[in-house]
C-alpha cells in the first residue's frame, strides 16, 4: 500500500508523452533542491562558486536517477560519466554567467528596486544576495541547456541511432550494388 501510494506520482509523470514536460516537472524538483543547497553554502559563507561547484555534485548525484529513470526511462549506471560532463559543461556556463552578471550593474538595478525592500531584510550579505539573484536569472535558460545536451548525448533513444545504423548500412550497399 505504501509502495503503490509513493509510485503513484512517477506513474502520473510517465502519463506524460512529452519528454520535455516530464522533464521540467522533474527538473523542477531538481532544480529547487540545488538551488535551495546553493542558496544555504553562500548563506554559510562560501564564494559562488565552490557553493556551485558542490551544489552541482551533489545535485548531479540525485539528478541523474530522477532524470534517468523519470524522464528517459533509463536506470544504467553506465551513463553516469556522460551526465557528469554535460553537468560539468553546464557548471562552467553556469560560473561564467555569473561572472558576467556579478560585473553588471543588473543586481545594482534589482536590489534598488523599492519593490523588493523586503530583500534587504534578509540575513544574507548584499553580495551573496546577488549571487542569488544571479542564479536565479540563469536557471531557466539552462535549464534547456541541459535537457538538449542530455537528450543529445546522455540518454539518446537506442531506436534512433539503429535507424542511423541501418541507413548508412543501406547506403553502403547502395554504393557496393552500383560498383559491381
Amino acid at each position: 500500500m505504501i509502495k503503490r501510494l509513493l509510485l503513484f506520482p512517477i506513474h502520473l509523470l510517465w502519463k506524460i508523452n512529452n519528454k520535455f514536460l516530464r522533464f521540467l516537472f522533474v527538473g523542477a524538483i531538481n532544480t529547487a533542491f540545488g538551488y535551495f543547497l546553493f542558496l544555504f553554502l553562500i548563506w554559510i559563507g562560501l564564494h559562488y562558486s565552490v557553493s556551485l561547484l558542490l551544489s552541482q555534485i551533489i545535485g548531479v548525484l540525485f539528478n541523474y536517477k530522477t532524470t534517468g529513470y523519470l524522464v528517459f526511462q533509463n536506470k544504467s549506471n553506465k551513463l553516469l560519466i556522460k551526465f557528469f560532463a554535460v553537468y560539468g559543461f553546464v557548471y562552467l556556463i553556469n560560473v561564467i554567467e555569473l561572472y558576467f552578471l556579478k560585473h553588471s550593474s543588473l543586481y545594482e538595478l534589482i536590489l534598488s528596486n523599492n519593490y523588493l525592500e523586503f530583500i534587504h531584510n534578509m540575513p544574507i550579505d548584499r553580495n551573496k544576495l546577488g549571487d542569488a539573484i544571479g542564479q536565479a536569472i540563469v536557471i531557466l535558460p539552462n535549464s534547456f541547456l541541459t535537457f538538449f545536451l542530455n537528450k543529445i548525448f546522455v540518454f539518446k533513444d537506442r531506436k534512433d541511432e539503429i535507424e542511423i545504423i541501418d541507413e548508412l548500412i543501406e547506403k553502403e550497399e547502395q554504393i557496393y550494388q552500383q560498383e559491381n
